[in-house]
């Protein structure tokens, strides 16, 4: 084929499928059908760099990310994950230059089988799959063994007449590599919204630890109409909230259509979505046509056919209601309103529920995922699907029973909206033992600690010990796992109070080179002090974000075990005060003693910035990473391995954008360096023009004062503006 030949052929393609995208509706909607069909199992290849695989399926966010700050509830939750181009290939037919990124929250993140998001309209307009999909949603399911839950709930939302996406499987390789079966669901956008609704222009929002009340209102995140800047739609819904009296429901009544809210909240309770927007104020989005009122979708539905009670609720909640999103929670405390609830619940029953119809998707479902899955995971799988079945075929009776002779009481108030854990204090430690040293009679004779540090000042070890190995099932499951093992390290103190850190891990990962990632699926640690006399620890601080890395592991008795720990913690104490050097540059440093002083964004012949080491320490700077960005964590970068900062000394840094990937300074920009643990370090940025060609943007006076633009650039040395 020649050139010619092909440019003709890719045009006559490329207008193939605009006419395909700008089919109507309808058409486009019927195109789209055949790839959710239950039986069709979806078989995607996924080519790309592996380089860009290991950055994709590496990116996490930890509920740090999510809680850490005292306004973390400000604005919706960032979007940390990044695009990457990729070859993909589904049932044979081949796309090129897709786009693939990670998604998840936090339950669903994993680096070996991460869920993804495919745009094939990313990099190439219009580019749709089969002409009618231009994107697709692939859960892992990680915490949904059966693989089941998902595509079995929305059935029951979409039967019971509310808008749900549609749902079925998919296989997925990535160069070449099988990572298992997924559940393919359908992604909650005009698609479904044209077909669900008579406008598809409306406001459509996303609820993640969301809900309609003061506190929580930030965390909405506006998905169409961005730009529009009218949020009176949910702006209503609060006010109506705040309102106990009558006319407060009159308004809520005005703003959400709240007779398919009891469908969509009884749907929630029928099926056991606890982590829903009844349940856990999570996992839904909420759509409102021109002119109309809001309407509830359901999401994230993998954690359903189990129970109503929350895991993070301090009482044990009744089988047949959840009330802990404001709108359920003001409905149920109202008598009319409980009783409308409570024969919509029934109706359900009668009307949705099933249970020969279920059992028979139960069925074809879990035949598939034994066909599909890999072979290690489908003992677990089908031992799974018998909990579906069990739920399926109990609910009816249980439900039935706990609302009579009436519906259960609920009298807990609303959860406290102050969910933000405020100031973080950082701690970092170096340890050495042996495996089986962790039930030793004298822990500190197995081991020792080589460094602590406690927001970034050196701690005295002094007699200290370290342990490792395997944790007993009542601990495993005191942290919330089922298999574990425990690395533990202890300094006592002069009072003869002890103060520990123990992080936890699955012993098939305790191997030399790990490199764990502190929230990731198995991985946790902890900061516990024990007071003098005391028989066990008494005061316990999560390390939220962090890594646990072993330079020597093995599962052997006698086998050397070390390496580092490290990570961020919140509410403990403030941090450390900021060395001499003047309040702006202390804020802008964190504890590291690293100030960025002087930055050249439009620098000739290289742009480049200029560091400073105010610590008392030489500075490795591979322990940072920096971006071009204060809030995409996608775009961090590290620095090159043999670059060192001694203790009062000025570093140039030249930066060539094909030698930094993904990293450039520009007219309007921000730079951002943090430490290895994810706390910032140092930041700044600046506005057209305030860095501008032969000018630069620099402290004034020198280390200590606000930066400004400078007609004099003094790279690698003291800043000395008129």
């Amino acid at each position: 084929m020649t050139d010619r030949t092909a440019r003709a052929l890719l045009a006559a393609l490329s207008g193939a499928l605009l006419l395909v995208s700008n089919r109507p509706a309808a058409a486009q909607e019927a195109s789209s059908d055949r790839w959710f069909a239950l039986d069709h199992v979806l078989d995607v290849a996924i080519e790309m760099a592996p380089a860009d695989w290991d950055r994709l399926r590496r990116q996490t966010r930890t509920m740090g990310d999510l809680l850490g700050g005292d306004d973390c509830l400000a604005e919706p939750f960032a979007g940390i994950f990044s695009w990457f181009a990729a070859d993909v290939t589904v049932d044979g037919r081949r796309y090129g230059e897709v786009g693939v990124r990670k998604k998840g929250f936090l339950g669903s993140l994993s680096e070996e089988k991460p869920a993804l998001k495919l745009r094939f309209d990313k990099f190439v307009d219009h580019q749709a799959l089969g002409g009618a999909l231009e994107r697709i949603t692939l859960n892992n399911s990680v915490q949904d063994p059966s693989l089941l839950n998902t595509c079995q709930a929305y059935q029951v939302f979409a039967a019971a007449g509310l808008p749900a996406p549609r749902c079925n499987f998919a296989s997925i390789a990535v160069n070449g590599e099988e990572l298992g079966l997924y559940v393919h669901v359908e992604e909650i956008e005009s698609s479904l919204l044209e077909r669900a609704f008579a406008a598809a222009g409306g406001n459509l929002y996303e609820g993640t630890v969301s809900d309609f009340r003061p506190g929580f209102r930030g965390t909405f995140e506006k998905e169409t109409n961005e730009d529009a800047g009218d949020w009176s739609d949910v702006d209503a819904v609060v006010a109506a909230l705040q309102d106990p009296s009558p006319a407060g429901l009159e308004a809520l009544a005005a703003a959400v259509d709240l007779d398919r809210f009891l469908t969509f909240w009884a749907a929630e309770v029928l099926v056991g979505h606890w982590d829903g927007y009844a349940g856990n104020r999570n996992n839904f989005y909420f759509y409102r046509e021109p002119g109309g009122r809001i309407v509830f979708i359901p999401w994230g539905v993998d954690q359903t056919f189990k129970t109503t009670d929350g895991p993070f609720d301090d009482f044990v909640s009744p089988p047949s209601v959840m009330a802990h999103g404001a709108i359920a929670h003001r409905l149920y405390g109202d008598a009319a309103w409980r009783a409308a609830y409570a024969a919509r619940l029934r109706e359900l029953l009668d009307t949705v529920w099933n249970e020969a119809e279920l059992l028979r998707r139960t069925e074809r479902m879990a035949a598939l995922v034994q066909t599909h899955a890999l072979a290690d995971r489908r003992a677990e799988a089908a031992a799974d699907a018998g909990r579906v079945r069990r739920f399926i075929r109990g609910r009816r009776a249980e439900l039935l029973a706990d609302l009579e002779p009436e519906p259960p009481a609920w009298p807990w108030p609303l959860a406290d909206s102050d969910l933000c854990w405020g100031e973080a204090t950082s701690v970092d430690l170096r340890f050495e033992t042996t495996w089986g040293s962790k039930d030793s009679v004298d822990p500190f004779a197995a081991g020792t600690v080589t460094r602590y540090l406690l927001d970034g000042a050196e701690q005295p070890v002094g007699y200290s010990g370290a342990t490792a190995g395997l944790a007993s099932p009542a601990e495993a499951a005191d942290v919330g796992v089922e298999n574990a093992a425990f690395i533990t390290v202890m300094m006592l103190g002069p009072d003869a109070a002890i103060e520990g850190v123990t992080a936890w891990l699955p012993p098939d990962r305790a191997a030399a080179g790990a490199r764990l990632v502190i929230g990731e699926h198995g991985v946790g640690g902890v900061l516990w002090s024990m007071p003098p006399g005391a028989a066990a620890p008494e005061d316990f601080h999560p390390i939220i974000t962090g890594r646990l890395e072993l330079d020597a592991a093995g599962t052997k008795p006698g086998a050397a075990v070390s390496g580092r720990f490290y990570g961020t913690l919140w509410g403990i104490a403030e941090p450390a005060a900021a060395e001499d050097g003047g309040e702006a540059a202390a804020a802008d440093r964190g504890d590291s003693g690293l100030i960025i002083n002087e930055v050249a964004a439009r620098g000739e012949p290289l742009d480049w910035f200029e560091l400073y080491n105010a610590s008392g320490a030489p500075l490795a700077l591979s322990d940072f990473v920096l971006a071009d960005d204060l809030t995409d964590r996608g775009k961090r970068a590290p620095f090159p391995a043999d670059m060192i900062i001694q203790p009062g000394a000025y570093l140039r840094i030249e930066l060539d954008g094909d030698g930094w990937p993904g990293f450039a300074l520009g007219k309007d920009e921000e730079l951002g360096i943090w430490s290895a643990d994810g706390r910032l370090a140092a930041q700044v940025d600046w506005a057209e023009g305030q860095s501008d060609r032969g000018t630069s943007y620099a402290r004034v006076p020198d280390l200590t004062g606000a930066f400004r633009t400078v007609t004099n650039p003094t790279p690698g040395a003291p800043n000395d503006a008129p």
